[in-house]
């Protein structure tokens, strides 16, 4: 089995994550390989990029009077 193929049979991140230096000398213009890696991860429904500006999160926002720890 040739590494590509072992990398197709990858189900997980967590998989991809403990066999990522393993993997490095794929060929990464692949599109099957781009695809398959990028199936791994989860899609988010927020990355935090909202039509080109890039919001910031807090649990507790400046200026709400709560402390960043509480």
């Amino acid at each position: 089995m040739t590494l590509r193929d072992e990398f197709l049979k990858i189900n997980t991140c967590k998989e991809y994550d403990e066999k990522r230096e393993k993997f490095r000398p794929l060929d990464w213009k692949d599109p099957e390989l781009r695809k398959h890696l990028n199936s791994l991860y989860p899609k988010l429904d927020k990355t935090g990029c909202e039509n080109g500006i890039i919001a910031e999160v807090y649990k507790n926002p400046p200026g709400s009077g709560k402390s960043l720890w509480e």
